[in-house]
């Protein structure tokens, strides 16, 4: 790695860092979002919103509603980097045979 990649991924980081550590989740779907991009899996953003208690009616959240909430239209720029990952993600984990 040549030292220039090496500056922009340690200014990519303490971006990162600054969002992560300044994100006040609001509601659910905000509180979605924020564990997506610091966990990068659905399933397991899906176990700890129900840990929480959070439901859709009276029932748990499924990895249907967390994939729609983050597909959704960005609101804010937690949104718009988690919703990047997400496709980022869909397309290394998809297979063209």
């Amino acid at each position: 790695m040549l030292v220039d990649e090496a500056r922009e991924r340690i200014k990519y980081l303490q971006e990162y860092i600054r969002k992560i550590e300044s994100y006040r989740p609001a509601t659910m779907q905000e509180e979605a979002v924020y564990l997506y991009v610091q966990l990068e899996s659905v399933t397991k953003v899906v176990q700890e919103l129900n840990k929480k208690g959070y439901r859709i009616g009276n029932r748990k959240l499924t990895t249907v509603d967390v994939s729609n909430i983050i597909r959704g239209k960005p609101k804010d720029e937690m949104h718009e980097m988690a919703k990047l990952m997400f496709m980022k993600n869909r397309k290394r984990g998809s297979r063209y045979w």
